[in-house]
């Protein structure tokens, strides 16, 4: 038989709540609350600020007739697993107490902070041996002056790489300039990286350094090269060659002594060959290179990044935590973390702060996973670089209608070749492109 707490000022809701509850289940009010009891506690007529204390030590229901979120609110943070509305339902009662059962058997096979892995002091964090070989590979290429590119998937820490190489370099404690290339827009990115003069165009009234000066003597960081516009492509060559350029409007050369760290996620070498991305200048980044592996192809990682992770963040939970369940353990290995890292991170972030006891459980990730993320095929890299490629010439002509243009580009090879596929069959072509035969006859009139 289980022990029920209701800790109330109303009467009525004991038989409210004994009526509902398993036959098996027995109702105490306003007793003392033992370690690990149910507690339902009545919103209405007690002071939420006690189910801090309460919700310590024991899984509380907070109940309330306000249908409003106010109360809601107050009690998840004051800490209780659960706010439910009068009138009781049967079925709601039911489905949390056997979470709580649930829960509370896998708290039985939790593992404490100090039996997980030591904290890291690298910034690399991992012991598998793919990691190995590039933090052995970080730590000779920071010792020469030579460029260096850093492949991989996005969120796997190209940018953590990079610097780690400036700071274990000679170069340590001189600036380290990081530049997106595709988040500046491209109209400002020659700005942004050579300065500019007073006058030098509209707005420009007054001078400004580019972050090519500011990192002098230090590191510059070029995070998404491959997305750096052709038109830049070669005055970065330049820079490259001879350590020097023009502001804006200038007609003074600046020299600098910079070391240039690249990063892509892109395959440069199938973008030299489709004529996006000069050849020239992908040689000249790829004098020494470093790839950074995916989560998923070194999973005995996972465990050392989730303590780094917990004690990075712990500090921002609800409560203290002091551990993981082994089935969260398992969980999050035999997960194959798309987004790498940063997904990892995120989802670390994510259970703290969600968490309802002191430990990290299979219920803070219902949804690991229900976010896609797109996967980095030949097929999705080529069609991005095509469709910006597009994007950026019809804007700097200040076309209209893009979206349809888009879509009309792309419908005539796709329909041709899947109408050639069934041999004009415009059924089976409608079926295998997954749309309505009168909405494909319709797109062929275009």
């Amino acid at each position: 038989m289980e022990k029920i707490v209701l800790l109330t000022n109303d009467n009525s809701l004991k038989k409210e709540l004994s009526d509902i509850l398993p036959t098996d289940s027995k109702v105490e009010v306003n007793v003392p609350c033992a370690k690990n009891s149910v507690i339902f506690f009545d919103l209405d007529t007690m002071r939420a600020a006690i189910i801090r204390e309460l919700s310590e030590k024991n899984l509380l229901i907070a109940i309330t007739k306000k249908k409003r979120t106010e109360p809601v609110i107050e009690a998840a943070t004051f800490g209780a697993y659960e706010t439910i509305h009068r009138p009781l339902s049967h079925d709601v009662i039911k489905q949390i107490l056997q979470e709580m059962d649930n829960l509370r058997e896998e708290l039985k096979r939790a593992i404490t902070i100090t039996n997980l892995p030591p904290t890291p002091t690298c910034v690399v964090v991992g012991q598998s041996s793919v990691i190995m070989n590039v933090c052995k590979k970080l730590a000779r290429l920071s010792q020469v002056e030579a460029p260096v590119l850093i492949t991989g998937e996005t969120g796997t820490g190209k940018e953590l790489i990079a610097e780690s190489i400036a700071q274990l370099s000679s170069r340590f404690g001189k600036p380290f300039v990081v530049i997106n290339c595709a988040a500046v827009p491209e109209a400002l990115l020659e700005s942004e990286l050579f300065g500019f003069e007073k006058g030098s165009f509209t707005g420009a009234v007054s001078p400004k350094e580019g972050m090519l000066k500011i990192a002098d003597e230090g590191c510059v960081f070029f995070d998404e090269i491959g997305e750096l516009p052709l038109s830049l492509q070669g005055k970065l060559l330049r820079f490259l060659q001879t350590q020097t350029f023009y502001p804006l409007g200038s007609t003074k050369e600046v020299q600098v002594n910079v070391r240039v760290i690249s990063a892509t996620n892109r395959d440069l070498s199938a973008m030299v060959k489709e004529r996006k991305f000069r050849e020239d200048l992908y040689y000249r980044l790829r004098v020494t290179t470093i790839h950074i592996p995916p989560l998923r192809d070194r999973k005995e990682d996972i465990l050392s990044l989730l303590q780094f992770f917990i004690n990075r963040y712990r500090h921002t939970a609800p409560r203290q935590i002091i551990g993981i369940t082994k089935p969260f353990l398992k969980k999050m290995a035999a997960y194959d973390w798309p987004g790498n890292i940063r997904e990892l991170e995120n989802t670390i972030r994510s259970a703290i702060a969600l968490s309802k006891t002191h430990y990290l459980t299979t219920y803070e990730l219902k949804e690991l996973g229900e976010r896609a993320f797109p996967k980095s095929t030949a097929l999705s890299e080529t069609l991005t670089s095509v469709l910006i490629s597009f994007l950026r010439d019809a804007m700097q002509g200040k076309e209209k209608n893009i979206y349809e243009k888009i879509h009309n580009e792309l419908d005539k090879p796709l329909f041709n070749y899947i109408l050639s596929y069934t041999k004009e069959n415009q059924s089976e072509a409608a079926r295998i492109l997954g749309i309505n035969r009168l909405t494909l006859r319709k797109k062929l009139k275009y």
